[in-house]
């Protein structure tokens, strides 16, 4: 099975025993060697690693990475660390990714602080703790980091290392929506379908999912399908297709979901008044 390569970027690791382990994916088990050592290049550079990831040489990453990482270069340490927390690469080791994370991420690298944030909120290498998680996703959130704005929003709707804050969640997921993220305009679909943090509005709803459908890969768009089917199921052809139109003339940026959050402050004062009552 082909496996996506995704570097997020940072430094070096500890030598690995010349023995085949075993990594565990959420979709396939991976026997890998560790790959030959190679010796660092007479100009280590992060992008030329970064390369070599991509082109699934990651002894050639490494080599590119560990000089820089251990001089303190920030990017490098990022670097490494999304190296040693890929899987089926031979080098896998999610200790020490966690550890160059921190380090890029103290630095303030923005991307290693998301990165770092999301193995806490998960406990993808480090002991899962979402008070960690919040505070660095924040950060990331803060600084246009479009995964830690999702990821921040999750943590607001279900009070996991934040108060809970419904309306500060789905501000956040607006944010990411507002970037293009098909997962963030997906919740949103969803929250005007089943009502709550936003009305109830099945039109709304699918007006969304179309839109996230639009910015969809392969794999996003067979999951998002049954979603798109159950909203529009007992709505007119034409309400569907005016919904597919309206959603291919959207574009990202900031202030395009605007309405949604204007929805959500309507929601808001409207559960104040009710629990005022």
């Amino acid at each position: 099975m082909t496996i996506a390569v995704v570097l997020m970027l940072a430094g070096a690791a500890p030598s690995l025993a010349e023995t085949t382990i075993t990594i565990t994916t959420n979709r396939v088990d991976c026997k890998v060697p560790p790959p030959d050592e190679v010796a660092p290049p007479a100009t280590p550079n992060v992008s030329a690693g970064v390369q070599a990831a991509k082109n699934r040489k990651y002894a050639l990453a490494r080599a590119n990475f560990a000089p820089l990482a251990a001089e303190g270069n920030a990017e490098a340490e990022r670097a490494m660390g999304q190296l040693l927390m890929m899987d089926c690469t031979g080098l896998q080791d999610k200790d020490a990714a966690a550890t160059w994370l921190t380090k890029a991420a103290d630095a303030g690298d923005v991307m290693a602080a998301a990165q770092l944030g999301n193995a806490y909120m998960n406990g993808n290498g480090v002991a899962q703790d979402d008070n960690k998680a919040a505070p660095l996703l924040q950060r990331a959130a803060n600084a246009g980091n479009m995964q830690a704005q999702m990821n921040l929003g999750y943590l607001y709707f279900n009070g996991r290392g934040v108060p809970m804050d419904k309306y500060q969640g789905g501000a956040w997921s607006v944010k990411a929506g507002e970037q293009g993220a098909p997962a963030a305009l997906l919740n949103i679909a969803n929250a005007y379908w089943k009502g709550g943090a936003l009305p109830q509005d099945s039109r709304k709803a699918l007006y969304y999912m179309f839109a996230a459908l639009e910015r969809s890969t392969g794999e996003q768009r067979a999951r998002f399908a049954s979603t798109t089917n159950e909203i529009s199921r007992g709505m007119s052809a034409e309400d569907i297709r005016r919904a597919s139109d309206r959603a291919k003339r959207w574009s990202p940026g900031p202030g395009s979901l605007s309405d949604v959050l204007d929805d959500a402050k309507d929601r808001q004062k409207e559960a104040a008044r009710q629990a005022s009552h």
